[in-house]
């Protein structure tokens, strides 16, 4: 998390964290270092927005930015100062905005659902 993070968050991040089997994010870690996205992320064919905190030592903004280059639809790319790994924890409002307005762009409308009468 960011320099700025609350403490309650980052110690209920770390309870998630820890939380998580040592075998299981050790396998996990096994994922991503043989995950290639040279050669996959060019084919992505939809949209993507990138939201990076520019204190974030995992996938840092030069990240970020190297995918936003390779990804064919694009759609934007925010930086937020300050914040770290856990985006979605650290500026909620923010990653849930951006996810609607991506939604709202390129997802066709549904019919409204009738809501169900009480019985």
């Amino acid at each position: 998390m960011g320099p700025g993070a609350a403490p309650r968050m980052v110690d209920a991040c770390a309870r998630v964290v820890h939380a998580c089997p040592r075998d299981v994010r050790h396998a996990w870690s096994r994922v991503l270092e043989r995950l290639d996205l040279d050669e996959r992320v060019p084919a992505l064919d939809l949209p993507v927005e990138i939201v990076v905190g520019t204190a974030d030592r995992l996938t840092p903004p030069v990240h970020a930015r190297a995918l936003a280059a390779r990804l064919p639809r694009c759609t934007g790319l925010t930086e937020l100062p300050g914040v770290g790994h856990m985006t979605p924890v650290e500026a909620p409002d923010l990653v849930t905005s951006t996810l609607r307005a991506l939604a709202a762009a390129h997802l066709p409308a549904r019919a409204a659902v009738p809501a169900k009468e009480d019985a």
